[in-house]
């Protein structure tokens, strides 16, 4: 039976001059030091300015990456906290304290700072010869794109697409193949250098079937042997940061040059002297900044002067074990993708053998 449809009440609103949607969509960026800088900044503004206020709202476009994104809130709390747990107090303290309590405070806001550089570069230690080695890059990064739903009934839908900063591999079991298979840079080719790389063979009839398994592994085992590296570098940093030798890059930055204004000095030669003196501040304060680094990795190493046991070989053993940790954490994702690659290449299965198909 046919029934009679009614748009009488309808929630579909007419426009006279209707916006056209924009067909914009999800795009694999390239990994560049820029890309991943820019995704972070964009990343972090959102989890601080849009996102809260999206999941106090109760808003239907609200997502589970949303909400592991806001995670970063309180690290960044957390870590302002701690940069001035010494330096705020400082200036209530005795006069003998307080030099004691404002070199600590510099160091451990240093400590906070070299914590977090220590941790984001040494994640290209495992995920680089990881990428090498098997070509998957689990920090391929992509702008996915969506548009959000109406916020309330009988609301029109938006049209004005949205963006997020993600990663291809983000998730194990549900990685974006259509990404990969649809970008002019990737496309089937991508499973096929895969394949090649792991010792699957060449021209197989389907390399996104055969390779996905083994991509499903080298997703697990990198990010935990990232996790494991970078934890251990950012401690070395942390460590770098509790040397003696910056107390030189603490002296250049309080001794900076200052401009002094003159009776009667116009605004035009106090924009020059603050300018002239902030180049030349600028280049002292990377230079002190430089010797400071080098002799804190030295001291790190080595140990400070007049120190002994366990305090004076604690630096290089962290430096060691990280390392250790770090290449010996590559090495297993390699090995066992490599071996899986070759568990599952049909070229190497003795055909004279007698076999069970089940």
């Amino acid at each position: 039976m046919i029934k009679e449809v009614s748009f009488t009440d309808s929630r579909i609103n007419f426009r006279e001059k209707p916006e056209k949607k924009q067909n914009e969509e999800s795009t694999i960026l390239p990994n560049t030091l820029g890309t991943r800088v820019n995704q972070k900044y964009d990343k972090t503004m959102s989890a601080i300015i849009e996102y809260p206020v999206k999941g106090l709202r109760g808003d239907v476009n609200s997502d589970f990456y949303e909400f592991l994104s806001m995670g970063i809130i309180p690290y960044l709390a957390g870590s302002a906290m701690f940069m001035g747990l010494f330096n705020l107090v400082n200036k209530h303290l005795s006069p003998k304290s307080r030099i004691f309590a404002g070199d600590k405070g510099k160091k451990m806001a240093l400590g906070v700072v070299l914590y977090g550089v220590a941790k984001t570069l040494a994640n290209d230690l495992v995920t680089r010869p990881v990428a090498w080695s098997t070509g998957v890059d689990i920090e391929l990064p992509y702008r996915n794109v969506y548009y959000p739903l109406p916020t309330k009934p009988g609301a029109e839908a938006d049209i004005f697409p949205q963006h997020q900063q993600r990663k291809v591999f983000d998730s194990r079991e549900f990685f974006r193949k259509d990404l990969l298979a649809k970008d002019e840079n990737y496309g089937v080719k991508y499973y096929d250098n895969v394949a090649k790389k792991l010792g699957l063979g060449d021209n197989l009839n389907d390399s996104v079937t055969e390779t996905t398994p083994i991509i499903q592994s080298i997703i697990s085992a990198t990010k935990t042997a990232k996790s494991l590296s970078s934890y251990a570098w950012a401690a070395a940093g942390v460590g770098l940061a509790m040397q003696s030798s910056w107390s030189d890059f603490f002296n250049a930055v309080s001794q900076r040059k200052r401009h002094i204004s003159r009776p009667g000095e116009g605004l035009g030669a106090k924009i020059s002297g603050k300018m002239k003196n902030f180049g030349n501040n600028f280049v002292d304060i990377s230079k002190a900044f430089g010797k400071a680094f080098l002799k804190g990795c030295k001291t790190l190493w080595t140990g400070e002067k007049g120190t002994s046991g366990y305090m004076k070989h604690a630096g290089k053993a962290w430096i060691v074990f990280s390392t250790v940790l770090t290449a010996g954490s590559v090495a297993n994702v390699i090995y066992k993708a490599k071996h899986m690659g070759k568990l599952a290449n049909k070229n190497i299965i003795d055909k004279n053998q007698e076999s069970t198909v089940i």
